[in-house]
């Protein structure tokens, strides 16, 4: 059975903006996974279905900037909903029908999650490929307890 989800990718070489966003989305309930740069981005987008990304621009080994591109040559179906996050100016030559937004660091948290929260309300579920492992914010589960007698 395929599981239909909304699930969001998190794509920020800052540890400290991925675990605060991570922490966030999921006490709100949303499934979502984290990368800590463009390659990762490229390999978790090729292994699950995203409703929303959250994408950084300025990250190692490949950029924000070459997921974007990657994700043009995807049709229209398949992309998911972009949110640029940015400390620069860059944004102003961002493709409008590739980026749905940007929102500059440093970022007001709730008016971030709230504007996510939006997006993924008014998306559709995604089917997830069988091989997409589980959310990175899905519960795991707890270790199996050993009786000492």
């Amino acid at each position: 059975m395929t599981k239909h989800e909304k699930r969001i990718l998190v794509a920020d070489d800052d540890s400290a903006i991925r675990a605060l966003l991570m922490t966030i989305l999921r006490r709100r309930g949303l499934a979502a996974d984290a990368a800590a740069d463009g390659a990762e981005a490229l390999d978790r987008l090729g292994r699950c279905a995203y409703s929303v990304m959250l994408l950084d621009l300025m990250m190692p080994r490949r950029s924000g900037w070459d997921v974007l591109g990657e994700i043009a040559l995807w049709p229209l179906e398949r992309r998911p909903i972009i949110i640029v996050l940015t400390a620069g100016s860059e944004p102003r030559s961002l493709d409008p029908a590739l980026v749905s937004g940007t929102v500059r660091k440093p970022f007001d948290v709730e008016m971030l999650i709230d504007t996510v929260s939006a997006c993924v309300r008014s998306g559709l579920a995604r089917a997830q490929p069988d091989d997409c492992p589980p959310a990175d914010t899905d519960p795991k589960p707890a270790p199996a307890r050993q009786n000492i007698n």
